[in-house]
Formats: structure tokens, C-alpha cells, sequence
């Protein structure tokens, strides 16, 4: 269990996150029990030294970036902590949605394939584009 301690101005709230809570989910009560009107915060770690564990993301004084939204407070070495935070409200932002599947009603995230996905699906086949490498109209000049 990790505990966050989000103070905005005068007013603070304690937070209880499991390891398998995200960092999106963590932002999304911060909206609820603040009552913002905004639709994302970006959130800022009042933390004196950086928490490190070998194998796990380091966590760092100031805002965390918001490509880490969707990982989980496993891949952090949080466990029985209590972290101090503010935020920042974003009015110009939207989250990365989570998709619903249809089969088996487990949410999943869009994320890139990996390479050897990318071989069998058949993409990287050639779509009958040539390029001629000495070519200015193909590949212009920099300079």
C-alpha cells in the first residue's frame, strides 16, 4: 500500500494506492475528491531525494511525465511509502483512453507492436514503392 499526500493550496487529502493502481488512476481521484473542472493534472512530487530500487522506474522531485500514466506503482519501488505531491491543473489535454476488449472484458492499453509482431502481421511488406537512392526528388537535399 502507498500512500500519497496531495496538498493544493491549503487544502490536503491522503490517498491509498495498491501496486496494481496507475498513475492515471491516481490523477483521475485527484479530479474526483479536488472537484476540478479540468479533465487532467499533471502531478508534482515534493520528495527531497530521488526513490530508487534496481530494476524499477526511479521517482524524482518535480512532474512526473505524463507517457508514464499507464504503468503501475509495481514498476516503482513504493511499497509502505508515504509521498508528499501537488499538482497542476491542464486544461489542453486529453489522457490515453483504455480500450475495452470484446472477448474477455480485460482492459487493455493502444500500444506499438513489438518487432517480432510487426514480421508475422505482414506490414513490413513492401507495398510496390520504389525509391531511388540518388534521387533529389526522392531524397531532397538539406543544405
Amino acid at each position: 500500500m502507498i500512500t500519497f499526500v496531495i496538498t493544493k493550496d491549503k487544502y490536503e487529502e491522503k490517498f491509498e494506492c495498491d501496486l496494481t493502481d496507475s498513475i492515471l488512476s491516481l490523477k483521475k481521484q485527484i479530479i474526483e475528491r479536488f472537484k476540478l473542472k479540468g479533465e487532467y493534472v499533471d502531478i508534482d512530487f515534493q520528495i527531497e531525494r530521488p526513490i530508487r530500487k534496481i530494476g524499477k522506474f526511479n521517482l524524482e522531485k518535480g512532474v512526473i511525465p505524463r507517457t508514464l500514466d499507464l504503468y503501475t506503482f509495481d514498476r516503482y519501488g513504493l511499497e509502505g511509502r508515504t509521498i508528499q505531491a501537488t499538482f497542476n491543473e491542464v486544461g489542453d489535454y486529453q489522457p490515453i483512453q483504455p480500450i475495452q476488449s470484446r472477448t474477455n472484458n480485460q482492459i487493455t492499453f493502444n500500444k506499438d507492436m513489438s518487432y517480432s509482431e510487426f514480421k508475422r502481421s505482414g506490414l513490413n511488406k513492401q507495398s510496390g514503392l520504389t525509391f531511388d537512392l540518388k534521387s533529389d526528388k526522392d531524397f531532397p537535399s538539406l543544405g
